[in-house]
């Protein structure tokens, strides 16, 4: 091809380097290739699709794929490279993103060729007949289609893998995990209820008991500030040794000591993730910070609390929570993690019974969820009354129930099961250090 024929945006000879740099670093990706039926011919530039070949041939004669059996093999049939060469393949390498160097050289590799079989179509218009024409035409359409990437968008039922449907994060209480079989990975949940219900400490629990269980965890709040969240998380993972008796001018009251709070920082460093909340709170922001916490760190439970309080952008409030339920429910999957959207109920009665599409917006995001559960509250004169109802339970089906949820003031937690009032989060396991005895003062 003539430099004047060259189209740069059919082009990525960096792609080229680098996947062929993968292959010299991680000879085991040779098998991502061929299960992607990269050819040599997919390469742009002749060089690496030659040296492209002469690597699958080692593979084929179970040879290793380094630098100096890839000279050897480049000398055996009278080419020559330098050392220097391969080495920069392989520091221009990121073998994890070895799916997108394959992609991106057969996806440039089917235009090239779809260019040239317009050109040529072109070129015979002149001379050719109608019935020609047509011909060139209906062949020009087969082939525009990407046949590779159709072929990606399926797969063969017999050969998915088999995985525990059971495998997922435990909520932190006992009979609701025994009527739920807790969260299931790659599931969406929606937690929605009265305002002052308790949604917030039933979070707090929630993740709690699931960076005890060694997952890490993301929050974002659009109500609270930074310091809050942090406050409210401490106040209630804090072991009852680490909390301290003020008084205050509303009289006496709990919180952290210092070595609890020096303690659980500790604990939740690296572990725990919040929203920034200097940043908009868009559905790009919000999605892009979980992707990238999934893929880089490892994240399985994220929580937005909530829906109401997400930007909008150009879309209407229900375009917008549809939207927003999609790209959740979608990096649920995707990562096999579990995401807890807290969403407003509607306003009812205190008669009427709440049904699972009574959450406040548009429908398709409890059609999208796994799970539901509410949270209702009934204060009078002598009782103050938590209740929590599974409304959705698509996974063990076990919905409608309702379980009475009581409240300790000192703990600030909630508990079926006093196990679960009493528990200690192993905050204080992560490092076995000592502390010198300081004076607290009173943080209000």
């Amino acid at each position: 091809m003539d430099g004047k024929d060259i189209d740069l945006r059919l082009i990525n000879i960096d792609a080229e380097k680098a996947l062929l740099g993968c292959l010299i670093s991680d000879e085991k990706l040779v098998n991502k290739c061929i299960d992607k039926n990269l050819k040599s011919m997919d390469f742009f530039e002749n060089g690496y699709g030659f040296l492209y070949d002469l690597i699958l041939t080692l593979h084929e004669n179970k040879k290793p794929i380094e630098p100096i059996s890839l000279i050897s093999e480049v000398k055996k049939v009278g080419g020559n490279i330098y050392a220097s060469a391969i080495t920069e393949m392989s520091l221009t390498a990121i073998p994890s993103n070895i799916n997108f160097y394959i992609d991106e050289i057969k996806r440039l590799s089917w235009k090239r060729n779809l260019k040239d079989r317009l050109e040529s179509v072109i070129d015979e218009l002149s001379s050719a007949d109608d019935s020609e024409i047509s011909e060139h035409i209906e062949i020009l359409i087969k082939e525009s289609k990407n046949t590779d990437e159709i072929k990606n968008m399926f797969c063969e039922l017999a050969e998915v893998k088999r995985v525990d449907v059971n495998d997922g994060l435990q909520l932190g209480f006992s009979e609701l995990d025994n009527l739920t079989n807790g969260i299931v990975f790659g599931s969406l949940t929606i937690l929605t209820g009265e305002p002052s219900a308790g949604k917030s400490t039933i979070l707090n629990q929630v993740i709690a008991n699931n960076l005890m269980n060694g997952y890490k965890c993301m929050i974002y709040s659009g109500e609270l500030t930074s310091f809050n969240i942090l406050h409210w998380f401490m106040r209630t993972v804090a072991n009852e040794s680490d909390l301290k008796q003020f008084t205050g001018k509303n009289g006496i009251y709990y919180d952290v000591n210092s070595h609890g709070e020096h303690e659980i920082r500790n604990w939740i460093k690296d572990r725990f993730y919040l929203f920034s909340e200097d940043n908009h709170a868009s559905i790009e922001n919000l999605t892009g910070v979980i992707d990238y916490l999934a893929r880089e760190k490892g994240l399985k439970l994220a929580v937005i609390d909530n829906l109401m309080t997400i930007e909008n952008g150009s879309n209407e409030e229900i375009e917008k929570q549809k939207k927003i339920a999609k790209a959740l429910k979608l990096l649920a999957r995707k990562y096999k993690m579990c995401i807890i959207l807290v969403a407003h109920p509607k306003k009812k009665d205190r008669t009427e019974k709440y049904h699972m599409h009574d959450v406040s917006g548009a429908s398709e995001v409890v059609n999208l969820a796994d799970y539901e559960f509410l949270l209702t509250r009934t204060v009078s004169d002598n009782d103050d009354i938590t209740r929590m109802i599974i409304l959705k339970n698509r996974i063990t089906g076990n919905q409608g129930i309702v379980r009475v949820l009581k409240f300790d003031v000192t703990r600030k937690r909630f508990w079926i099961n006093r196990d679960e009032l009493y528990r200690d989060y192993k905050y204080s396991q992560i490092n076995q250090i000592s502390f010198e005895k300081i004076n607290d003062e009173a943080p209000f």
